[in-house]
């Protein structure tokens, strides 16, 4: 007798069979793709709907400072790229790791990130070697923001200083001064660890203007609004010599200054001056801090005094300037001598940068000592600080 029982249960699970295999030919899954840690990569193709049995071709893209490590989620796997075929819903994890890069900066202050303790730093502002800012050593709420330690040995950096060397007075200096201003290194060089400027008595002639001094005359490339300036030095002692630590508006636009035109060009005294020292040629132990402006008239107006410091060529002393909105005040030793309120009435709310210079003779040098030869003015340090 037949089996019939056992044939239509055949023919049942052919149905069967080929009925699923056809609902399986329509279905569609969810490739769900993650990157781990977030904003280290990415990966193509995106997370999406795939029909069943699709082939998928799955790439990790690193960003920089990052490489790919493995895939994980519901495969295990270690080739980029890599291909799966989709036959269900899958969770796809691509990992990757941080390069332990030894030159990355991350808060560009130019300290690699292994040897920074200090992360973050704002920007414009120097850092220690362990990418800390550097802290004004009278007043830690100012940080260094341009300066030269003079650390090196030969001519003067070039990124940071500026030879004035163009007389703007018909071949001459202003103030009745002897000296014509070179960038000769015999004037101006760096060595053992401090910069010096160097006055000599020697004949020099630049466009049929003869004077019988040489000597220098430095701009910083650097202008500043507000902060402290500090420039630690020894000063000459012969009779008739005339140095100075100052400032000027970098819109003075006074001829071969080196930022020229390119800020404004008001003059002197509309765009200010600040004299943070200046000896006369006849008491060695006589400085003067001053400023000197138009009014808001246009009207030439000039506010200093005047202190006594000993032996100023033998012994190194500070020379400061601290510059607010408020206020200007004039220190040596960080002890203040003048001051002057800055108000409307006056011009100093303009950057400024930074002069170093021994003039001959003239206005404040006065009578220049017969027997002279050479003299100079020491520099240890130049700084120019800011508050965050």
């Amino acid at each position: 007798m037949t089996n019939y029982s056992n044939y239509f249960g055949q023919i049942l699970i052919l149905i069967f069979s080929f009925f699923n295999l056809s609902c399986n030919d329509q279905k569609s899954h969810m490739l769900n793709i993650f990157v781990i840690p977030e904003n280290a990569g990415s990966v193509t193709p995106l997370s999406g709907v795939y029909d069943h049995g699709s082939n998928v071709v799955l790439e990790a893209i690193n960003n920089s400072d990052y490489e790919f490590t493995r895939w994980s989620g519901d495969i295990s796997e270690t080739s980029n790229p890599f291909s799966l075929t989709v036959e269900s819903e899958i969770n796809i994890v691509a990992e990757f790791s941080e390069l332990n890069l030894p030159s990355k900066d991350s808060d560009g202050d130019g300290v690699v990130d292994s040897n920074d303790l200090c992360p973050n730093t704002i920007s414009g502002f120097l850092v220690d070697d362990k990418g800390c800012k550097v802290k004004n050593e009278f007043d830690e709420n100012y940080f260094l923001v341009w300066g030269d330690e003079f650390s090196y040995d030969g001519n003067l950096d070039n990124s940071k200083w500026h030879h004035q060397i163009i007389p703007p007075n018909n071949g001459s200096w202003w103030n009745g001064e002897a000296q014509h201003y070179t960038n000769n290194s015999k004037n101006s060089f760096v060595s053992e660890g401090t910069m010096k400027i160097v006055a000599i008595k020697e004949n020099y002639t630049v466009d049929n203007s003869t004077k019988n001094y040489t000597s220098a005359r430095l701009n910083s490339k650097f202008g500043f609004k507000y902060g402290r300036v500090d420039v630690r030095a020894k000063l000459p002692s012969t009779e008739g010599t005339w140095p100075a630590i100052w400032t000027l508006g970098t819109n003075i636009n006074e001829v071969g200054n080196y930022f020229g035109d390119s800020q404004g060009s008001v003059g002197w005294p509309k765009c200010g001056e600040i004299d943070i020292m200046e000896q006369n040629g006849w008491n060695k132990n006589e400085l003067y801090g001053y400023f000197h402006y138009a009014n808001s008239q246009g009207v030439y107006n000039s506010h200093g005094d005047v202190t006594n410091i000993n032996n100023t060529s033998g012994t190194y002393h500070v020379y400061s300037m601290e510059w607010t909105k408020d206020k200007i005040r004039i220190l040596v030793d960080n002890k203040e001598f003048v001051s002057l309120n800055n108000t409307a009435d006056v011009p100093f709310d303009n950057p400024h940068y930074l002069l170093l210079n021994i003039a001959i003779g003239g206005n404040l040098g006065g009578d220049i000592d017969p027997s002279f030869s050479q003299d100079i003015m020491e520099v240890d340090y130049v700084r120019v600080f800011q508050k965050e």
